[in-house]
């Protein structure tokens, strides 16, 4: 069974730290108003009832709960029994085997190269990108997510079970040491 005990909040964050614009201060602040800044959570084996916001009595998801209230929520997204194929069909908008996923090792895990991602979109659009916490959609560059468009980068690109504990995490493709 591929499902895990664990809740491990992955948090991609398409986060306009700041809006790249050219020309007069006004312009630039004008250009920030109009765009929102957008945080993306995306989880891994969280159902649709583990959070407090959709009914759950039995536990508080508090902070979760006030981000969708202020917030967008998009409740129409389905997902794959294992990770790297949900990742690949969110970064991306498509069914998961289009982008050549197929599994969570030996190379099935890698997004194709020719794919756009979420990140290049918006980076196109102005925002700068980052992705915190899991990745697991390739370890190397051009699959990094350095390579995929993300301009920060912060967590693990592996994803066994083995990396939740005490992980060796990376900032921008730098090993550092978590805790």
């Amino acid at each position: 069974m591929y499902r895990h005990v664990y809740y491990l909040l992955f948090v991609v964050g398409l986060i306009g730290f700041g809006h790249r614009t050219q020309g007069a201060e006004s312009v630039a602040a004008a250009t920030v108003l109009d765009r929102p800044n957008i945080l993306i959570v995306l989880t891994d084996d969280q159902g649709w009832g583990d959070l407090s916001l959709n009914g759950n009595k039995n536990l508080e998801t508090p902070h979760i709960d006030a981000l969708a209230a202020t917030g967008a929520q998009f409740d129409r997204f389905f997902v794959c029994p294992v990770c790297s194929p949900t990742r690949a069909e969110f970064l991306t908008g498509r069914y998961h085997p289009r982008g050549g996923v197929f599994s969570t090792s030996a190379g099935g895990e890698r997004l194709d190269l020719d794919e756009v991602t979420i990140a290049d979109t918006f980076k196109a659009a102005g925002y700068v990108t980052g992705a915190f916490g899991k990745w697991h959609n390739g370890m190397q560059y051009p699959y990094h997510p350095n390579g995929r468009g993300f301009e920060e980068y912060y967590g693990f690109t592996s994803g066994h079970w083995g990396h939740y504990f005490d992980p060796v995490l990376e900032h921008n493709g730098a090993l550092v040491r978590g805790s």
